[in-house]
């Protein structure tokens, strides 16, 4: 299940005041700072500590980083609901900073003093005081909005913080708290000054300074920035802004401009995607059927994602239409039709020589930041529950992680006609990148097994992880929803397929009805869906479901097991039927033409057949519907071509088709079949 809010962590720091001031600080903390980094310097702060304990302190031994981490990620999913950028913007608005913007990397040896000097100065406020020097700059950023957020909304000190630009500059003084007697001065200072952090006496003599060591000068604990989802494309465009020469990264009509254009490059991407079934192999037969198959996003969808990610409501499909019409047939580069808004913002700056050359350079880089963005927008159409997402908070993190997708990569060499071919995982492993890239490589995690991701107490998962019909499972959806997966009380990060080999029945289907024979929508076996298996890895679950068979032989092991993962594939690889006027006429029966059977039971070989048309009974089950969807990839028919691969091609009847016009549909097109009732 998805467990969101306190758990045992936050539960605990209810009864113990102690510990609860813990929690607080850690959410703080791993809101802002990377939790990998973090657990690292909180480790060698208390490793510190420890070596220089006297030998009559109790300190025996200090926790490792990896339990360390584990309390962080504790603290981060269960305390999600409490948004701390309220805060953090605030204090960065007083400094001067937009919202988001203001710089919080923190060099590492000022949190592990501070883990030891917050404490003193809490017990003795009239008596200790600290000082913290900190560079601010582009390579040295500092973490003063953590840092106040920490002292003065968490501790209740008193900061007096002396604020300087990038240029070194003085910006003015600010002060947080009522007393007149700041306890912590925090005072920035240009680049190339060294980081120092000193704690003093009422007589303001220094009783500790602390500086880096030469080893660990520029180590630096990486923050995260978060974004609200919504709008977070805004946030991406004003990003790339901030880099350019010649425009500002406040320049809303060239944002809404491009707006625009993300949405054009989303709408002639998906108009070429074709799926891809031939399991990582060689693109050379693609063309054929057996390989491919027409992949259709619906464009209402696209449009909503996009208003979505733009907080936007103005993004109208004629406006799109436009752009989509001028960029037809043609490479998402900077050949095409420019915004107007781009060119008027560069030639309104008269100081600026060579203007057509800094234009086109920075069209050039907004289209390679467009095609990127576009597929993060295609990957969002695909959430199905996109209205329940308003809380959902990304990570400000460079947009160029996408270029490892492989639609990327298809687009560099596009020329705006051939075939984009799309995985099953393009969609979730898109939507990663925004959502856990800051905490892990997402290009290495093994995809083939991965059903959900999780971070900062929300998930992400894939539409087969769970027990829905698969006519209502759409190929690729994915959907979001608060909380972290939890299984009797232990919480992980995601949840992946389990390994393990696969068993054959020692049954086998059977034909049941052949050519001229009346045959009626029916199952001919009951299947029903077990529990899952489930195991723990190291921080996800390992499952995969179960299906159990309803007639058995004594020895026969009548379960069988694959993983959410591969139904998912399974799933791609099948095409659904389309809606009739006739609905379901469940109780008709139908005389089977020529090249058409119907086969009862399941297993992975059947008997030598010519038949075109393989009809598997199993309608009105939802088990059985999956063990066909299951079993058909792997199937071995004596007699079929074993030279061509996946010859046989899966067609998935609805409720709103027919038995007749699902076999009609079938026997129109080209190839062998599978159709799953």
């Amino acid at each position: 299940m998805l467990q969101g809010g306190p758990g045992p962590t936050v539960i605990r720091a209810f009864q113990d005041s102690y510990y609860f001031s813990t929690v607080v600080q850690l959410s703080l903390l791993v809101w802002t700072f990377s939790a990998s980094y973090l657990a690292t310097a909180i480790a060698d702060a208390l490793r510190d500590r420890s070596e220089g304990a006297p030998s009559t302190s109790g300190l025996q031994s200090t926790p490792g980083r990896l339990g360390i981490l584990g309390v962080l990620r504790a603290c981060e999913s269960q305390t999600s609901a409490f948004n701390w950028n309220m805060m953090l913007n605030a204090v960065s608005t007083v400094l001067g900073h937009g919202p988001g913007q203001a710089p919080m990397d923190l060099p590492a040896f000022v949190l592990r003093g501070l883990l030891d000097m917050f404490p003193m100065v809490q017990t003795l406020p009239n008596d200790r005081f600290i000082h913290i020097q900190i560079p601010v700059g582009d390579s040295s950023q500092c973490g003063t909005s953590a840092l106040i957020v920490w002292a003065h909304h968490v501790l209740d000190l008193t900061v007096l913080v002396i604020a300087r630009g990038v240029d070194g500059s003085l910006k003015g003084n600010f002060r947080f708290g009522v007393s007149d007697l700041e306890q912590v001065l925090i005072e920035e200072v240009s680049a190339d000054t060294e980081a120092s952090l000193t704690i003093l006496d009422s007589h303001k003599e220094h009783l500790l300074t602390i500086k880096p060591t030469p080893d660990e000068d520029s180590a630096l604990i990486g923050s995260i920035r978060r974004a609200p989802a919504r709008g977070w494309g805004n946030t991406l465009f004003s990003d790339c802004l901030r880099g350019s020469r010649v425009l500002r990264p406040d320049s809303l009509a060239v944002i809404r401009d491009m707006r625009i254009v993300t949405t054009a490059f989303a709408f002639l991407i998906t108009k070429h995607l074709v799926k891809d079934t031939n399991h990582g192999g060689s693109k050379a037969a693609d063309e054929d059927a057996r390989y491919s198959a027409a992949y259709n996003v619906d464009e209402e969808q696209l449009l909503e994602a996009s208003r979505f990610l733009f907080d936007s409501s103005h993004i109208r499909r004629g406006e799109v239409e436009s752009f989509v019409a001028q960029y037809k047939a043609k490479a998402l580069n900077e050949e095409l039709l420019r915004p107007a808004s781009l060119a008027a913002s560069v030639r309104t700056d008269l100081s600026l020589t060579d203007r057509e050359s800094l234009i086109q350079d920075q069209w050039s880089t907004l289209c390679e930041y467009t095609k990127k963005i576009a597929i993060l927008l295609i990957a969002l159409a695909h959430v199905s529950n996109l209205e329940d997402c308003e809380d959902l908070m990304f990570a400000r993190v460079d947009i160029d992680d996408m270029s490892e997708h492989s639609l990327v990569q298809q687009l560099g060499d596009w020329t705006g006609e051939t075939a984009l071919y799309v995985k099953d995982e393009d969609w979730l492993q898109a939507l990663a990148v925004s959502f856990v890239s800051h905490r892990t490589h997402v290009w290495d995690l093994p995809w083939n097994k991965v059903c959900l991701v999780s971070d900062k107490g929300w998930s992400a998962w894939i539409s087969t992880l769970g027990n829905a019909d698969p006519i209502h499972t759409l190929a690729g959806a994915v959907r979001f929803g608060k909380g972290s997966p939890c299984r009797k009380g232990v919480w992980k990060s995601g949840i992946w397929d389990m390994s393990f080999e696969h068993h054959t029945f020692w049954t086998e289907p059977e034909r049941a009805e052949s050519s001229g024979q009346a045959a009626s929508l029916r199952c001919s076996e009951k299947v029903s869906l077990e529990n899952p298996y489930c195991g723990e890895g190291e921080d996800v679950f390992l499952v995969c479901a179960r299906f159990r068979l309803g007639s058995s032989l004594p020895k026969q092991n009548p379960i069988y097991r694959i993983g959410y993962k591969q139904l998912q594939s399974c799933v791609w690889q099948a095409q659904l039927s389309r809606r009739c006027s006739h609905r379901s006429q469940s109780g008709r029966e139908i005389s089977l033409g020529m090249d058409i059977v119907t086969i009862a039971g399941f297993g992975h070989c059947l008997a030598e057949t010519d038949e075109r048309i393989l009809i598997y009974l199993t309608a009105h089950s939802i088990g059985a519907r999956w063990l066909a969807l299951a079993t058909a990839p792997q199937i071995d028919i004596e007699g079929d071509n074993d030279e061509v691969p996946y010859e046989r091609q899966i067609f998935l009847r609805g409720n709103d088709c027919c038995f007749q016009c699902t076999i009609d549909q079938v026997a129109a097109q080209p190839g062998k079949w599978f159709i799953i009732l």
